[in-house]
């Protein structure tokens, strides 16, 4: 993806409605995917969110800049192959998984957080040198996660390791797929790119639920419609559109600040909409991760043309 121009005086109004939509949209992902897959298996719940906000996204594409828009090479389609595929039908599809599994959305969002130490710790092995800052937060954020599996309480019991270690897959898809979208060749429209992705992970989601022996359904309740539709227009939609003005018109440091926001966000929903428990496990773990991922933000803002973090951190 394009590193983008920074305009020097967005207008603030706006300014405000993208980061609160950033902020709180995408914070609320976790619930909304909770209440979802509450009522339909994870892998085809979230394939009939993708086609629908990819189909919305490709019309969106085309009515700014015309049938041209949806034509891609063959490096390109490759691109979006592996970055749709990595970053939601694994990333997006194994983090429902974990939900069904009895993994509090709070938590899911937490352990999700962790994607910017991931991605330093992928930059190591690619033989890079960090700050020594980033490097203390990486080791913040491992202990943050640790405490979280390690202490956090769900009614008295220790969170279900199985649904924790499906989350963790589902961060590590998150982290070698923004890795790897800096790098492939992809589009310069990221309306087009989040178009594509999402189709991309609809398959991909379809092929996972058939593998898996999940049955198709729309029998939703009234919740789980308004669940399934809050996924894909407030989340998929309006936030990654906001998402989208922030990467043109502010600084990247500015648009990352969602990376320690939304975690934040999705322990308070999950809390005051489904009574999730917020013991000392979340509280210390949380705040370590949060800390963590603040750390490496700032660190990484201060050392020049690199991106703080990975091109797209955001579930989107």
């Amino acid at each position: 993806m394009p590193e983008p121009g920074p305009v020097r005086r967005p207008d603030r109004r706006t300014l405000a409605l993208c980061l609160a939509a950033v902020w709180l949209l995408w914070g609320s992902i976790y619930l909304a995917i909770r209440l979802v897959v509450q009522e339909a298996d994870p892998f085809q719940a979230m394939a009939q969110r993708y086609v629908v906000a990819g189909l919305l996204l490709t019309c969106i594409a085309v009515v700014r800049r015309g049938w041209g828009a949806l034509r891609v090479s063959r490096p390109e389609a490759v691109g979006l192959v592996v970055t749709g595929v990595l970053l939601l039908g694994i990333g997006n599809g194994f983090q429902a998984l974990a939900q069904v599994g009895g993994l509090p959305s709070g938590v899911a969002a937490l352990i999700v957080a962790t994607v910017p130490v991931w991605a330093v710790l992928i930059r190591l092995a690619g033989g890079e040198r960090p700050p020594a800052a980033t490097l203390c937060g990486v080791a913040v954020g491992f202990a943050g996660l640790v405490a979280l599996v390690g202490l956090g309480q769900r009614g008295g019991d220790a969170l279900p390791l199985v649904a924790a270690l499906f989350c963790l897959v589902s961060s590590l898809s998150w982290t070698v797929g923004s890795y790897l979208q800096g790098r492939l060749v992809l589009p310069g429209d990221i309306v087009v790119v989040a178009a594509y992705q999402q189709l991309v992970a609809a398959g991909s989601s379809t092929t996972l639920a058939l593998t898996t022996g999940e049955t198709f359904s729309i029998d939703y309740s009234a919740r789980g419609w308004l669940a399934l539709a809050w996924l894909v227009l407030a989340c998929s939609v309006v936030a990654f559109l906001a998402f989208a003005w922030l990467l043109a018109n502010v600084p990247l440091s500015l648009t990352a600040t969602h990376a320690y926001v939304n975690p934040v966000v999705a322990v308070l929903l999950g809390w005051l909409v489904l009574a999730e428990p917020v013991g000392v496990g979340v509280l210390v773990g949380g705040a370590a991760v949060v800390g963590a991922v603040v750390v490496i933000v700032s660190s990484e803002r201060r050392v020049g043309p690199r991106r703080p973090v990975p091109e797209n951190v955001a579930p989107g």
